[in-house]
């Protein structure tokens, strides 16, 4: 069966119930993006001091989450394409209230990190990172690349190291952490209960989920790992992702590498994680217009004049605007390839692509912060990773442009 070769906006209508199920992408990204990012600094110091363990140890716990979520994204795709969306988030809400309970109640330093590792980063890979763009997909046909980037609008992070605070101050440690599993179980189960899989008309609902494979073309996940256009998009999306994450872990130096103080690196990097708000919504608008493969190409091409100016030791305010203009366009990664894979694989593939493609992304990621460490270490300046950070993104960019003129691609039945 034929799939899309281009992906255009389809000129089907949604289902009356897309919006109730873009309200519940969106509070499925909030929550537990939220809960766990947002209180991340506050929960350190306490958390050390109640642990008895270095501030150190006690940072290892969100990291784990970001590699565990990587990790099981693959996992949480598969899944999704296979099992109920409802019994999933409301298997990420069960865990991501046991992980806040676990911290909660336990003085113990292994089980902290078994809450991070083995609850809150499973949680994170199904409900947070997977199944909203997987719900945004099946129920949207026009506007699908907005309404994906409005549910990836971290609105919950914004406020919640305030809240977290206020709490830990006026009650205590433990009772931010019932707090919190109460969160996720008060907003995550009703809006699980309350998932319907697929619109009324819809070809995948009323049979298994293997024949759907065959209805809609999906494909498997051997199928996606030997797809040579599957790794163009993983490749090229990863770019702009690496940029995000190396940004963030070394802004801060590299602010100081410049001359600056670390309050003004602060500074950035907190410009930089709230422009990313604009971008989901910005590139959400683009990618309805251009598609999702012309809009990474898009992407990946300003990030080149972009990660290029840096290198101009260009005076503060103007690196305030460079930076927050990369925020905008790491965050429109999101809703670009939101509508590239089903134009790519089709709507069936979409979970497992989403998945796989985070899952592929992860070693870039680390290749990038570690490398970017390494020759900053030995040259004392952040010169080098610059320069390979512009030409990966050049490279993405060629990767986009040659999946944008590839012909539809014809998937065998599964």
């Amino acid at each position: 069966m034929a799939v899309p070769g281009n992906d255009a906006v389809s000129d089907a209508p949604n289902h009356p119930l897309a919006i109730r199920m873009g309200v519940i992408a969106f509070l499925a990204h909030n929550v537990i993006i939220g809960s766990i990012f947002g209180t991340t600094g506050v929960l350190l110091k306490p958390m050390a001091e109640r642990l008895g363990v270095s501030l150190q140890a006690a940072s290892v716990g969100a990291p784990m989450v970001m590699v565990g979520s990587a990790v099981l994204a693959t996992v949480a795709g598969a899944l999704a394409a296979k099992y109920s969306l409802k019994v999933l988030l409301l298997i990420a809400a069960l865990a991501m209230a046991g992980g806040w309970l676990l911290m909660g109640l336990t003085v113990s330093y292994p089980l902290y990190l078994v809450a991070y590792a083995l609850l809150l980063g499973p949680a994170m890979a199904i409900g947070g990172s997977v199944l909203p763009p997987t719900l945004i997909t099946r129920w949207f046909n026009r506007n699908r690349g907005l309404a994906t980037g409005i549910a990836h609008m971290s609105v919950v992070i914004a406020f919640m190291p305030v809240v977290a605070n206020k709490v830990i101050e006026a009650y205590g440690l433990q009772t931010s952490f019932f707090l919190l599993a109460a969160f996720s179980l008060v907003v995550l189960v009703p809006a699980a209960l309350l998932v319907v899989e697929y619109p009324p008309d819809h070809p995948g609902k009323p049979v298994p989920a293997s024949e759907a494979l065959a209805v809609e073309g999906g494909m498997t996940l051997p199928q996606l790992f030997s797809s040579g256009a599957f790794w163009m998009i993983a490749f090229a999306v990863a770019a702009p992702n690496t940029s995000s994450v190396l940004l963030g872990v070394h802004l801060v130096t590299m602010a100081e590498t410049w001359g600056f103080t670390r309050d003004s690196g602060a500074l950035l990097a907190s410009v930089m994680s709230f422009a990313g708000i604009g971008g989901f919504i910005l590139f959400g608008i683009i990618s309805d217009r251009l598609g999702g493969i012309k809009t990474l190409a898009l992407i990946a091409f300003d990030q080149v004049i972009l990660w290029s100016l840096m290198l101009l030791h260009l005076p503060y305010p103007a690196l305030l605007v460079l930076i927050g203009l990369i925020g905008v366009h790491g965050a429109g990664t999101i809703p670009a390839l939101a509508k590239a894979i089903p134009a790519l694989f089709g709507n069936a593939s979409f979970s497992r692509a989403f998945g796989l493609s985070a899952t592929a992304s992860l070693p870039l990621m680390i290749l990038g912060v570690v490398g970017t460490a390494t020759a900053v270490s030995m040259t004392g300046t952040y010169v080098i990773p610059i320069l390979g950070m512009i030409a990966y993104l050049a490279v993405a960019c060629l990767l986009a442009l040659l999946l944008a003129r590839r012909p539809a691609p014809v998937l065998s039945p599964a």
